[in-house]
């Protein structure tokens, strides 16, 4: 699964994205400066030719709305057309830590996940979010560990 996401911090003091509020505005700015990038240079982004089925598929998703499951957010997907990487992910470190284990308890096992200011998403990414779907998988596996012994009767 490739996705841009868009985290804040749930701790006070590392506060440095903010609230899930604070990371949608944040969303919209970058939304808005594509926009912008688009209107002045129509590069290959445009909505012009046949579209990949997952590009569809996103592009459908756009249409019912900014805001999709726990985390994914389809408008700059819509604004590229669902072309390239456009797919994100904007919450906390906590919300956006659970969308992926909702990816990752449907099968989705790699994930290449960057942002939209690649040297210091990467550093929140490290601190907040990677932390957070690690434990999440562990605590996950581990109880469907214990189901299957449970109903093996070990």
């Amino acid at each position: 699964m490739n996705t841009r996401s868009l985290v804040g911090s749930d701790l006070e003091g590392v506060r440095r994205q903010g609230s899930r509020t604070e990371q949608r505005e944040r969303a919209h700015h970058i939304l808005e400066s594509t926009q912008a990038a688009l209107s002045a240079t129509p590069l290959r982004w445009g909505n012009q030719g046949q579209r990949s089925v997952g590009s569809q598929r996103l592009l459908a998703a756009a249409e019912k709305g900014d805001l999709q499951d726990r985390a994914l957010w389809p408008p700059i997907a819509k604004a590229l057309g669902g072309g390239g990487n456009s797919t994100a992910l904007v919450s906390t470190a906590e919300t956006v830590a659970l969308a992926l284990l909702d990816y990752y308890e449907i099968g989705v096992r790699t994930f290449l996940i960057r942002g939209f200011d690649p040297y210091n998403d990467a550093v929140d990414f490290g601190r907040e979010l990677i932390p957070r779907v690690r434990e999440a998988v562990r605590q996950r596996d581990a109880s469907a560990q214990r189901d299957v012994q449970h109903a093996v009767g070990a």
